[in-house]
């Protein structure tokens, strides 16, 4: 079982209020109308960060740096092939994409949300009760208590070459995984395409905010949506 909740907010949104005022033709608000320009700025914002949630939620990424943290009930537990042969069916083993032989791919935890930036820690409850931290290589050396995957996406951990990742006391999100995704902590970086797509989103909701999303940014999304056709095992 796995979950997911933002550690930290954004810093800034894809978009800024200004940009948006001026796609919608909105004029100066004057300081006389304070009530007025505080409200409309306030819908907008909501607007802003609404189209933002669910441009992340269908792409599977997070656009601006956003911290998570990701649990799991247990750590995913090596299995041996020729072991598995015992216990599952030879559908389950056959495949190259569900093998166990090798210690990786049966013990791969993948996130939830691409770019990966960092990860700053991953901590699980021990079989003794107490909270435990494995602490994370660099990109370079990956010399620490687990290898991160940044090219991959979704971005995979795996414990280091040989080894297995320690064991948990049985209980709800013994694991946790925190870490960082985005493009940057600010909007330059952030794919054009997704841009256009939140524009199209803050004009049709501020007409109406019960609208469908159009097909249409669906279509424009699905050239930056994370695909995962390979399941996690454990």
């Amino acid at each position: 079982m796995s979950s997911i909740i933002v550690e930290t907010q954004p810093l800034v949104e894809p978009l800024s209020l200004a940009e948006v005022k001026r796609q919608l033709r909105l004029g100066p608000w004057e300081d006389s109308d304070h009530v007025t320009s505080s409200l409309q700025a306030s819908r907008l914002r909501g607007l802003i960060q609404a189209a933002r949630e669910y441009c992340e939620s269908f792409t599977r990424r997070s656009f601006i740096n956003k911290g998570y943290v990701q649990y799991l009930d247990a750590f995913p537990y090596f299995t041996d092939t020729a072991m598995s042969q015992q216990a599952y069916p030879p559908a389950y083993y056959s495949l190259p994409r569900y093998s166990t032989t090798l210690w990786n791919y049966s013990q791969m935890i993948k996130l939830f949300y691409s770019p990966l930036v960092s990860v700053s820690k991953i901590t699980y409850v021990g079989t003794d009760g107490q909270d435990h931290d494995l602490l994370p290589g660099t990109p370079d050396s990956q010399v620490g208590q687990f290898v991160i995957d940044t090219a991959a996406e979704p971005p995979r951990l795996f414990p280091n070459s040989g080894q297995f990742w320690p064991p948990v006391l049985y209980v709800p999100n013994a694991v946790a995984i925190h870490f960082v995704a985005g493009y940057g902590d600010d909007a330059s970086k952030v794919p054009a395409v997704v841009k256009v797509a939140m524009r199209i989103l803050i004009k049709l909701w501020d007409r109406d905010e019960g609208a469908k999303v159009p097909e249409s940014v669906k279509m424009l999304l699905w050239s930056t949506r994370v695909l995962d056709m390979a399941q996690t095992r454990g």
